[in-house]
């Protein structure tokens, strides 16, 4: 055992307590194999694939908090989470609000494989095999040898038989059937750049916005969510990599 696995085993020791954190040690295994894994307070299992990027996005929702909101007095009804990856940060709200209905959007199917695993036992939580763009477009996932934490979409090929079918934010509102959304995760590698810059209208619909910015992927995205935001009333906190924008 190295340092540095020592050390990511006691960290789970310290967060998880002995048993869960020794068996949270599993993602150690065999590359790809599919581990079960329990956190204290998530109801039901959880599964990743062993040393893959499941590791760093499990780490992010469930050791470092990075969904931790700040605002205390947020109970959303609706939730949408874009770029769902595996389903963590969907079943990580549904313990937190057990009465919110979530909406999983992820492009990949390697990954809505997994999170079709994780979201199951959770009768709030449905997944959509589609993606988030600036308008309606059939994509493909543009680096398909990258981490699965880190698939970037763009155009589909001319004539291409596998796209994957795009939704704009109004769209996906509209899609999970509610006016107002209590939550709205994006994490979209970049992506937010496009969907920022056109007129955002249906942020007048989101109470708060949960975004990841992708500068180092699309230069952009930052002054693209300044524009989105100019002239409106809101506050606004740092959460791990991710911005909380309370726009209530």
């Amino acid at each position: 055992m190295t340092m540095t696995t020592l050390k990511q085993d006691l960290r789970y020791i310290s967060r998880f307590g002995l048993g869960a954190g020794l068996r949270a040690a599993r993602l150690r295994a065999r590359h790809g194999a599919i581990v079960r894994l329990r956190v204290p307070g998530i109801a039901h299992p959880l599964w990743a694939r062993a040393r893959t990027s499941d590791v760093e996005t499990f780490d992010e929702v469930f050791v470092a908090g990075e969904y931790n909101l700040p605002f205390t007095d947020l109970a959303p009804r609706h939730v949408l989470d874009l770029g769902a990856n595996v389903g963590y940060a969907s079943v990580y709200f549904a313990a937190r609000w057990p009465d919110a209905r979530i909406l999983a959007v992820e492009p990949s199917r390697q990954n809505l494989a997994l999170l079709e695993m994780n979201i199951r036992p959770w009768r709030r939580i449905a997944a959509l095999p589609a993606a988030v763009w600036s308008h309606p477009a059939q994509l493909e996932i543009a680096n398909p040898d990258a981490p699965a934490n880190a698939y970037r979409m763009t155009k589909a090929a001319a004539g291409g038989r596998d796209g994957i079918a795009a939704y704009t934010v109004g769209q996906l509102l509209d899609r999970h059937g509610c006016d107002r959304l209590g939550l709205l995760k994006m994490d979209v590698e970049g992506a937010e750049a496009g969907i920022l810059r056109e007129p955002a209208g249906w942020l007048d619909r989101v109470e708060v916005l949960l975004i990841e910015l992708h500068d180092r992927l699309v230069p952009g995205c930052s002054q693209a969510l300044c524009g989105a935001l100019r002239g409106r009333r809101f506050r606004q906190e740092i959460v791990g990599r991710n911005l909380a924008i309370d726009l209530r």
